[in-house]
C-alpha cells in the first residue's frame, strides 16, 4: 500500500495499516482501489478473491472508522455488480444482479461503504469501473493477445464470439474520474458509473491490437463463452461529474498500449514476463 509517496509492503492488513498511521499520522482522504481482478480467478478462488476485496475493504474502513472517520474515501466496484441481461448503456440506478463471485464481492464492498456512511458518518464514493485499460495493464484481453503476437502466433483463436461488448476507458481518464468523485468531507454515499460510454466489441478491439502491431494474423473465435462473463456491459456516464468527459479515445489508446508492451515488456527478461501475469 502507499501513503505519502511511500510504499509499505504487507497488503492491506492491521499491520500495514498501523504502520502508515505511525509514520504519517491520520489521512485526509482515501483511495481504495485494493481487492480481486478478475472474474475468472474469483471462480478459480472465489475464498481469496473474498479475502482481497471484502476484506480489504473492510479492513480500511474500520480502520478509517478508528482513527480518521471524517477522511473522505472512494472504494473501487466494478460493471460486475450490474450482472448480464443488459442490451444497451446501464444506468448507475439500475438493478443489480452478478452472477460471478467477483461480482458479488463487489456489491458487498459498496454495501460496507454504504453501512459506514450511514452508522459512522464516514463521506464514501463508489466507483464501478467498466473495461479499465492502458500501459502497465498485465493481464486480460491486451496483455494475453499482445503476448501471443510477441510470440509470433499468426492464427489466433479467442473464447467467445467477439460480439461481447465492452466500455473501454483509459486508466488516465479513470484516474481523473477518481479524484473527482472523492466526496467534499459531507457524510453522504455516492455511487457513480466508471465508463467512459465508449463500447466496442471484443472483436473490434482485438482487431486494433492486431493493427497495431502489424503484420498478416488471422483472428477468429471459438464461440464458446467463459462462465460468469456478461455479453454486454457498457456504461450510462450520465451522472458523473461534468468535465470529465473522454480524452484518450480508443485508437490512440490502443496504439499506445501496443507501443509500450513493445517498447518496456519485450524488453525484459522472459521470466519477469512470464511472472508479470497473475
Amino acid at each position: 500500500m502507499a501513503t505519502h509517496g511511500a510504499f509499505l509492503s504487507g497488503g492491506v492488513t492491521v499491520e500495514t495499516l498501523d504502520a502508515a498511521l505511525a509514520a504519517h499520522g491520520r489521512p485526509a482522504a482515501v483511495y481504495h482501489l485494493a481487492g480481486g481482478a478478475t472474474v475468472g480467478q474469483s471462480i478459480a478462488d472465489p475464498l481469496k478473491d473474498f479475502e482481497q476485496s471484502v476484506v480489504s475493504a473492510a479492513r480500511v474502513l474500520d480502520f478509517l472508522r478508528r482513527h480518521a472517520p471524517d477522511a473522505p474515501v472512494v472504494l473501487a466496484s466494478s460493471a460486475a455488480v450490474y450482472g448480464g441481461g443488459h442490451a444497451g448503456s446501464i444506468r448507475v440506478d439500475a438493478a443489480l444482479d452478478p452472477y460471478s463471485p467477483y461480482g458479488y464481492h463487489k456489491r458487498m464492498v459498496e454495501e460496507l461503504g454504504r453501512s459506514y456512511c450511514a452508522a459512522y458518518g464516514q463521506p464514501v464514493s463508489v466507483a464501478r469501473l467498466f473495461s479499465v485499460y492502458g500501459e502497465g495493464l498485465r493481464k486480460q484481453l491486451l496483455w494475453d493477445l499482445c503476448g501471443r503476437l510477441a510470440a509470433g502466433e499468426t492464427d489466433i483463436v479467442l473464447g467467445g464470439t467477439g460480439t461481447e461488448m465492452r466500455d473501454w476507458h483509459h486508466v488516465s481518464d479513470v484516474v481523473r474520474l477518481i479524484h473527482r468523485i472523492l466526496p467534499a468531507g459531507e457524510p453522504r454515499f455516492a455511487i457513480y458509473n466508471g465508463g467512459a460510454g465508449a463500447a466496442a466489441s471484443v472483436s473490434t478491439i482485438s482487431s486494433m491490437i492486431l493493427k497495431a502491431w502489424g503484420g498478416n494474423h488471422r483472428l477468429s473465435f471459438s464461440g464458446e463463452s467463459r462462465r460468469g462473463d456478461p455479453v454486454n456491459l457498457i456504461s450510462d456516464p450520465s451522472g458523473v461529474p461534468e468535465g470529465l468527459q473522454l480524452q484518450v479515445p480508443l485508437s490512440k489508446g490502443i496504439a499506445g498500449y501496443v507501443d509500450w508492451y513493445r517498447a518496456d515488456v519485450l524488453a525484459e527478461p522472459v521470466g519477469r514476463q512470464r511472472r508479470a501475469a497473475p
